[in-house]
Formats: C-alpha cells, sequence, structure tokens
C-alpha cells in the first residue's frame, strides 16, 4: 500500500507542477498530452493494483468476458 501511495503522491506533484505551468504560461493546453499519460497510467496501475488484491473491494468487482463472435 505504501508503494502506491508513494506513486500517487508523485503524480498529484507532477499534474499540480503542470497546473502551474499553465498558470505561469496562460496556456491552458500546456502538457495536457503528458496530464492524460499521467492520469492513464495511474488508473491503470490502480486496475491492476485492486484486481491482483481486491481486499473489502471483492464484493463490489464485476469482471466482464469479452463477447464471442458467431462462426458463420
Amino acid at each position: 500500500m505504501g508503494e502506491m501511495k508513494d506513486r500517487l503522491e508523485r503524480g498529484v506533484a507532477m499534474l499540480a507542477r503542470l497546473e502551474q505551468r499553465r498558470q505561469d504560461t496562460r496556456t491552458p493546453q500546456w502538457g495536457a498530452e503528458t496530464e492524460f499519460l499521467i492520469i492513464n497510467y495511474e488508473l491503470r496501475q490502480l486496475e491492476s493494483d485492486i484486481l491482483r488484491d481486491p481486499g473489502a473491494l471483492e464484493s463490489q468487482l464485476v469482471r466482464v468476458r469479452p463477447k464471442r463472435t458467431k462462426k458463420q
């Protein structure tokens, strides 16, 4: 859990620096791609962490199976 907390804190710090840079440059889209990559990465990591060890969330998780295609 400590690793996840550290990772999220680093991500939040990077996002705060991006936001500050946007304000400094008055460019609302400055670093938008980087912001997307950070958020996307963290969401995928959280999903992976939860699926690996769901703990109290286990009863709330629903596995979605890929749809099977009909053979013609």
